[in-house]
């Protein structure tokens, strides 16, 4: 058993300009109140959570509070003004999910970035992730922004809106110096997706995806394209013209 906890409070008795009341002996009155020992056995034996209790915890939270707009909003029209700084999101979610869906809806970006990723990496959950990289886009992370309309063009081909969208999200996020927002509008002007074809401005965007290294996925999948492009042009160059 706890040893009982008390806490004894003394104040002063007085009138409304803070004069001490005295009674007829002239001693001061003083009073002391003892409160209720405070019972912390509760929630000193309450168990932490398992894994998967913290995951489905977590899981809950998102599907409760993810508004229509972080469901179904175009990432462009949330892009903020100012950028926001993350921490590490690698390890911003370890062991603690549900601690991190709570923090993301009070407005902490890198928690709702870190658990998109998570959830993004597991078929189970992938869905989920789309409202958090939204959110985060809305909280000045622009590779949430990037992100989210990845998942426009990835699920929604067939949808003229989301996929006009996407492109110019990543037209926004490319011009915020996002590098996988530099590789993916190039990619669109490439293809001509939902866009005109522009092979001279898709390898100046293209270039830009190298910011964070020559080992960024961003920057390989830039490197590829512009390879493609290189053989084209070669491929072009050597063709037989017509006579």
């Amino acid at each position: 058993m706890l040893p009982s906890t008390r806490l004894h409070l003394v104040y002063f008795t007085g009138d409304v300009r803070g004069n001490a009341r005295t009674d007829s002996g002239g001693q001061v009155m003083l009073r002391v109140m003892i409160l209720i020992p405070l019972l912390l056995v509760g929630a000193a034996c309450q168990r932490p959570l398992t894994p998967e209790e913290d995951r489905a915890q977590a899981l809950e939270i998102v599907r409760s509070r993810a508004s229509v707009a972080e469901r179904e909003g175009c990432p462009a029209e949330a892009i903020p003004e100012r950028q926001a700084q993350l921490e590490n999101f690698f390890i911003y979610c370890d062991a603690r999910l549900s601690w991190c869906a709570k923090q993301c809806f009070k407005s902490d970006a890198t928690a709702c970035y870190a658990l998109a990723v998570i959830f993004q990496n597991d078929d189970a959950t992938d869905q989920l992730a789309e409202p958090l990289f939204y959110r985060s886009c809305t909280q000045g992370v622009i590779s949430g922004c990037s992100n989210r309309a990845a998942g426009l063009q990835i699920q929604q081909q067939t949808d003229d809106t989301a996929m006009t969208c996407a492109v110019r999200t990543f037209e926004k996020t490319c011009a915020l110096r996002d590098p996988w927002g530099c590789a993916m509008h190039g990619f669109n002007l490439v293809q001509g997706t939902h866009t005109p074809r522009d092979l001279k401005k898709a390898r100046e965007v293209l270039g830009q995806s190298c910011r964070d290294g020559e080992d960024d996925p961003a920057c390989q999948a830039a490197r590829g394209l512009q390879s493609q492009l290189d053989a084209f042009d070669l491929e072009q160059a050597t063709e037989p013209r017509p006579k």
